[in-house]
């Protein structure tokens, strides 16, 4: 008896100690921003975001396919038992695999879902090739003179041909849902013409800038002279009227302003490197502006591709209903013997008594043993979903580990989900990503916390005697 009490008072004192030292690590670092910012290189800034949604996104999935089926399975290996001696050796077989498969190590589940749900044994090609496809777009992506990305939707994967005509609408990033935008097609030949116009321009603006600052220094020279804020403000103002793209620039006027009237006092070398980079800004802007959308004829663009909210490929790949099914694997065989014990525990008399009155064997089942067995089934299903939500085994196979800074757009998307990314803040070297790992098992525990309050509660709430 004294060493049963010892061991027990063992184990206890050993989870007292893990969690207190989880509750000093974590405690200081848990807030709301944590909670709603994304995972980042810095410690400091580091958030469970995606690994929040992740764990929500899959959880309803598993729960959506896994508990239907699960009592599904149920009904119909308690309710529905056969008769014929051969068939009730393989009734017998499959509930003794049932009940073996609840003991199997996850890892194994996340082997199989790799296979069946992630590659579908290459009966539809491989992931990155898929053989089937829905909610995808692909568009060719052009780079104008400037440097800015322009996307055209094609209707294939065929090779792209350099469109015929100018201002043909497009969509801009298409992945971040960009207002639309338009480019220009001309030969290579026609580009230096037009970075000389562009040159001349700013040389216009660069004359204007230069008169009026040496105008307000006076005879005195060019670093000796205060200037004044409404000085400046003139200088500039002339500057970008003397020149046709002053709305352009108007965004960079209050810091042009500011380095004008930084020249005073200054020498020689020191007042020619901020005049370097006052034109340089000018430059920067004006000659983006004038070459943005303009495309060299016969430049070969990239084809990429934008998935939508519904997209859907066969194979899944590692994408969130493969984990979410591989999940489902895991808790299967949880939900369907408890949901085999709820269904034992009502009375046959009840079944019997409805079908007396007339009700089909079925009706008998789903008008009295299911609502019955409801408190076990809802309870074995909660305790089920509370394991699966800590799982990290078969989802470190299907999704690895992989720094997600994103919410998954669509089922296919990558993901990642509370254990992996604790995982990952664990083996980082450095103090304070350990700390944050705390965190993030302080938000895991208090979730599972919750899943098992929930359970008792609907055991307690209702549960009946039956009789």
């Amino acid at each position: 008896m004294a060493v049963a009490w010892g061991a027990t008072a063992l184990a206890i004192g050993i989870l007292a100690a893990l969690i207190f030292a989880i509750a000093w690590l974590g405690l200081p670092h848990l807030s709301w921003d944590f909670l709603t910012r994304f995972p980042s290189k810095d410690a400091e800034s580091s958030g469970f975001k995606a690994a929040l949604y992740g764990s929500i996104l899959v959880m309803f999935i598993c729960g959506v396919v896994g508990i239907p089926l699960g009592v599904a399975s149920a009904v119909l290996l308690e309710e529905y038992q056969p008769k014929h001696a051969w068939l009730r050796r393989l009734h017998g077989l499959i509930q003794m695999n049932i009940t073996n498969l609840a003991g199997v190590p996850s890892i194994v589940y996340g082997i199989l879902g790799l296979t069946a749900f992630a590659q579908m044994f290459g009966l539809f090609g491989n992931p990155l090739e898929p053989k089937f496809v829905i909610g995808q777009q692909w568009y060719h992506r052009y780079m104008d003179a400037a440097g800015k990305s322009y996307y055209l939707p094609v209707s294939g994967r065929g090779a792209a041909s350099t469109p015929a005509h100018a201002d043909l609408p497009l969509r801009a990033e298409p992945s971040r849902r960009a207002p639309e935008a338009e480019f220009s097609v001309v030969r290579g030949d026609q580009i230096t013409p037009l970075k000389e116009s562009v040159e001349r321009e700013i040389d216009t603006f660069h004359d204007a800038l230069s008169d009026g600052i040496n105008a307000t220094r006076g005879p005195r020279g060019i670093g000796a002279a205060a200037i004044s804020p409404a000085a400046a403000e003139t200088i500039v103002d002339q500057a970008l009227a003397a020149a046709s793209f002053r709305s352009d620039m108007q965004k960079n006027r209050d810091q042009m302003i500011a380095w004008v009237r930084g020249m005073n006092g200054l020498d020689g070398a020191e007042l020619r490197a901020i005049r370097r980079e006052v034109f340089g800004l000018v430059d920067r802007a004006e000659r983006d502006r004038l070459l943005q959308g303009v495309i060299v004829a016969g430049s070969e663009p990239t084809l990429i591709d934008q998935r939508a909210w519904y997209y859907f490929a066969l194979p899944f790949g590692r994408g969130v209903l493969a984990g979410a099914l591989t999940l489902m694997l895991v808790i299967l065989p949880i939900i369907i013997v408890s949901s085999q014990e709820a269904l034992r525990a009502v009375p046959q008399s009840m079944r019997h008594g409805a079908m007396a009155l007339g009700a089909t064997k079925w009706q008998a089942i789903a008008k009295i043993a299911l609502p019955a067995a409801i408190p076990g089934t809802c309870t074995g299903a909660i305790l089920a979903l509370s394991r699966a939500i800590g799982e990290a085994a078969p989802l470190l196979i299907i999704a690895g580990i992989v720094f997600i800074t994103f919410t998954p757009g669509n089922l296919m998307d990558d993901f990642t989900v509370m254990p992996l990314q604790i995982y990952n803040w664990a083996g980082k070297p450095g103090g304070e990503f350990h700390r944050i790992a705390a965190t993030g098992i302080i938000v895991l525990l208090a979730v599972l916390l919750s899943f098992n309050a929930l359970a008792v509660f609907v055991r307690n709430r209702f549960q009946k005697p039956l009789s």
